[in-house]
């Protein structure tokens, strides 16, 4: 009987000793952790399976407030880290944090990011945690989505309790509203009891996949309120003991590994805005008089971020300076 007989793997493109990293995640694999997936693949592809990356998801190696100390510890060799749960230990990353920064989409984030990643200054902060910064985890702008009457302007905001966090609640605050933070678990039935008005989240995987549309009759279009930015770095014994041509293929693997996360993101709001539509959500576009609000209350908290690490000896205008312009560069028609 004919047949068609397996041929002999691939030849790897970079050779190489066998190297299998621990990389420390949480929750289950969804478009935020899309990034290191296609890390994990590339580095695969191109050593023939030599040099693999073990994504460890559920927290299993680690609570992800603590992922910061576990690579300080040698625990595991790579982890995702968003130095918003310990501001204080990385201080100088929270400015890739800040609300309403101008990064409207996900090739002006890779652009600031990667800048402001690959700074002197910042490689200083990674690296008294036995850190070295690898890539950005990308994530989605924040809208806002809610029950009941469609706020269209910035006085329809007022009172309405709407769930956010950090920079995203003194927006909220800006415009009347009455911000709270609470776990995602809570969020669902929250909105359904009529605790909550609203939510703040990054749109439109994160509605979806907490069924926020379901309860809801609006959300903001194009607000751009800002995200939560994360980094996926290794331990720096690791980087260190890496070989060369290891390091160098890391380097090469990270703008495929964005195109892979963001091609994911883009497959994931096609569906998500059909849903939309067919629940009839309304649309709120971001007036003048609304932009006007946001840029008042965000601005004074970028000055600020500004002080507060200059305080502590991080150049801190440069730094901001620096995300700013690279964003700008990538901007279409720059």
């Amino acid at each position: 009987m004919a047949g068609t007989w397996p041929g002999p793997a691939a030849a790897a493109e970079v050779e190489g000793p066998q190297v299998r990293w621990l990389v420390s995640l949480w929750g289950a694999r969804r478009g935020f952790t899309e990034g290191v997936e296609g890390l994990k693949d590339y580095l695969a592809e191109k050593t023939d399976g030599r040099f693999e990356l073990s994504l460890e998801y559920g927290a299993v190696l680690s609570d992800p407030k603590e992922n910061i100390d576990g690579l300080q510890l040698g625990a595991f060799e790579a982890a995702t880290i968003c130095p918003y749960y310990h501001p204080d230990k990385t201080p100088a990353s929270m400015g890739m944090s800040l609300a309403f920064l101008p990064l409207p989409s996900f090739e002006a984030q890779v652009a600031a990011y990667d800048a402001f990643l690959a700074h002197p200054a910042i490689h200083g902060e990674w690296a008294k945690w036995n850190a070295v910064p690898l890539m950005s985890a990308l994530m989605p702008n924040y809208e806002v989505m809610g029950r009941g009457t469609a706020p269209a302007t910035a006085a329809d905001w007022e009172g309405l309790r709407i769930n956010a966090s950090a920079g995203h609640a003194v927006l909220m605050e800006a415009l009347g509203a009455v911000p709270s933070t609470m776990p995602a678990p809570d969020l669902y039935n929250s909105l359904e009891r009529g605790v909550i008005d609203g939510v703040a989240y990054p749109y439109t995987y994160a509605f979806v996949s907490y069924r926020f549309h379901e309860l809801s009759d609006w959300v903001t279009d194009g607000w751009n309120l800002g995200t939560i930015q994360c980094t996926v770095a290794a331990s720096l014994d690791a980087w260190t003991a890496l070989p060369p041509q290891y390091q160098e293929l890391l380097r090469e693997a990270v703008p495929a590994a964005y195109a892979h996360q963001i091609e994911a993101y883009a497959e994931a709001d096609a569906a998500n805005e059909e849903i939309f539509a067919e629940r009839g959500l309304a649309r709120i576009p971001v007036t003048p008089e609304i932009r006007a609000v946001l840029d008042g209350a965000a601005q004074p908290s970028w000055q600020e971020w500004i002080e507060d690490i200059t305080a502590r000896g991080y150049p801190g205008q440069e730094l901001f300076d620096l995300m700013i312009a690279e964003a700008a560069d990538a901007q279409p028609g720059q």
